[in-house]
Parts: structure tokens; C-alpha cells; sequence
């Protein structure tokens, strides 16, 4: 009995927290946002994966930011920090995989996001 009221308090959790694909779709304009994403879990793991970034933990960041990615999995900004998160920790074929994917759902409008992708391609 116990086991069932957590398993629903679970399932209701993580469908509050998941984004519908139906409603927000790659149209979302990410670029917006200061950070590209108002969805305080994913600024909170942004936070962390920096923090682990900078002890040079990479794979502490990586867990972070795929964690925001389960979140957020067609936010570019997410894509691109985990780029470049890979990229740092060495991975240049799955850097260059998550580049291609955060240009697929980049808004062409996002001139901040077309810079920063084209930095990472360059430095790859």
C-alpha cells in the first residue's frame, strides 16, 4: 500500500516537472531567457554542472546536465553546455553529436546561440 502512494506521488512529480512536447515543440524560443531556460530545476543543475566545471569535475557536470537535459531535452542551451562540457572533459565525437542536435532545435533568430555554437565548432 505504501509502495503504491509513493510510486503515484512519484509519477505525479515527475509529470508535473515534464515539459509537453505536443504544446512547446523546437519553436520555443530558449534565447529569452538570461541562462536559456526559466525552469528553476534546470538553472539550479546549470549552477551545479558550472560549480563542477570549475573543480574540474567533468563528470559531475555532465551528470548535472544530463539531468537538465531529461528535463529540458530540446532546449539548445542545454545541448550546447553539454557540448562544451564534453569537448573540456576530452570527447570531441560526442561534443560534435550534441553541436549538431542543439542546431536542430536552435531558433535561427537566437544570434546569441548561432555565436556560441559556432565558437564550439570552431574550437572542435
Amino acid at each position: 500500500m505504501v509502495r503504491t502512494i509513493v510510486l503515484i506521488a512519484v509519477a505525479g512529480f515527475l509529470a508535473a516537472c515534464a515539459t509537453p512536447s505536443s504544446q512547446e515543440g523546437a519553436s520555443q524560443d530558449y534565447g529569452q531567457y538570461q541562462d536559456g531556460t526559466d525552469h528553476p530545476a534546470v538553472k539550479m543543475l546549470f549552477g551545479q554542472a558550472d560549480d563542477a566545471a570549475q573543480a574540474g569535475n567533468w563528470s559531475a557536470a555532465l551528470t548535472y546536465l544530463d539531468q537538465a537535459r531529461r528535463i529540458e531535452p530540446r532546449n539548445p542551451y542545454v545541448l550546447y553546455r553539454q557540448a562544451k562540457a564534453y569537448a573540456a572533459a576530452g570527447d570531441s565525437a560526442r561534443a560534435r553529436q550534441l553541436l549538431e542536435r542543439a542546431r536542430v532545435f536552435a531558433n535561427e533568430d537566437d544570434e546569441m546561440l548561432s555565436y556560441l555554437l559556432y565558437e564550439l565548432e570552431f574550437q572542435l
